[in-house]
């Protein structure tokens, strides 16, 4: 099936019928969820006390229909759309609230989100602060660095922060209430943003979460003293401050180095951020890893939790130069059991 062949009726006629047989079987409380099997997908169907959720798994293709109503109407929609099978979300997508207004309507592709101002208080405030977020990267790096590199994917956080007191009265902390996102309407006015940029190089996918920014209502940059909300800008002495680096020129080096292989299914290459835990502006750098695969020790079980360790050589780039700067061994741990799966990210490797 083509994806953009996908009969929204045909898929709303499966809901009602799945509705039909779920409403003659007892519920165990709010919950509950049915399988369906066909030729060419995988059906999933799930209510609980908020939503009805209806999810079409295709075998043979990287496509899932996703479609959710609510469940004290069910046909009233809250949101549908086509997913990858690894979640992320493709094309346009429109949201709905319970009383069928359309609260915003976004573009996956082109990292467009048109929002129902009128549904949306203080939006004008976040705009406005938004502005001073994206100058303080234009500032710090340039407006082509912005224009070609950067993206804003609506990753978003609003706060009200205030200082509280220990019951001792000895120490103070700094403390935040959450109240929303860029697509989740404020439950009151904010004093504090926190606003995540993408970043890519020349010919890389986007790397989500690269550049964060916490602001307050005058714009001003707030640092932070576990480095965890602020990051992403680096002091670059390079004159053109744009990424000069791609796979290819990384590999054409790394065989310089010791890089044996040139299989695209043992090679990655991607942007990073490495961090100097420091609760100055400039935090850290921005480099690139080629990363060669070298090893994999399993350690499957029966029962219990089963655990694959990936081993890499990474070379190491200066993005900004495309200069080479070193190889690291490193390697990433992937566990999981009957519940739960995990991967660690990469890790030095000292064994």
């Amino acid at each position: 099936m083509n994806p953009t062949a996908y009969s929204p009726f045909k898929a709303r006629t499966i809901v009602e019928i799945i509705v039909c047989i779920l409403a003659s079987i007892p519920l165990l409380g709010q919950y509950s969820e049915a399988h369906l099997h066909t030729d060419s997908s995988e059906i999933e169907i799930i209510r609980n006390s908020v939503y009805h959720i209806f999810e079409e798994t295709y075998h043979h293709k990287d496509s899932v229909w996703y479609s959710v109503h609510f469940i004290k109407d069910t046909t009233k929609l809250c949101h549908e759309g086509w997913t990858t099978k690894t979640g992320r979300r493709l094309g346009v997508w429109q949201n709905y609230n319970e009383e069928g207004v359309l609260m915003y309507t976004r573009d996956h592709d082109r990292a467009t989100c048109v929002i129902n101002k009128e549904q949306y208080p203080y939006f004008d405030l976040m705009e406005r602060i938004k502005l001073k977020a994206d100058s303080l990267i234009i500032t710090t790096y340039s407006q082509a660095f912005f224009d070609k590199y950067v993206r804003f994917d609506f990753d978003f956080y609003a706060y009200k922060g205030q200082w509280v007191t220990y019951e001792n009265g000895a120490k103070r902390y700094w403390s935040c209430d959450y109240l929303g996102t860029w697509t989740i309407p404020l439950k009151g006015k904010p004093n504090t943003f926190l606003f995540r940029y993408d970043v890519k190089t020349n010919d890389s996918e986007w790397n989500t979460d690269m550049i964060s920014i916490q602001l307050d209502t005058a714009g001003n940059y707030i640092g932070n003293s576990d480095f965890s909300n602020v990051y992403g800008f680096e002091q670059v002495s390079s004159p053109e401050k744009t990424f000069l680096i791609d796979k290819t020129k990384a590999e054409k080096t790394a065989i310089r180095y010791g890089l044996k292989t040139t299989d695209p299914s043992c090679l990655s290459g991607y942007l990073s951020w490495e961090k100097f835990n420091t609760a100055a502006f400039y935090n850290g750098q921005f480099r690139y890893y080629l990363t060669e695969l070298t090893d994999e020790i399993k350690d499957i079980r029966e029962t219990g939790r089963s655990q694959v360790t990936y081993k890499y050589n990474v070379y190491v780039f200066n993005p900004w130069t495309g200069e080479f700067v070193e190889i690291k061994k490193m390697k990433n741990i992937h566990s999981w059991g009957k519940n739960s799966g995990n991967w660690t990210g990469l890790l030095p490797d000292n064994g």
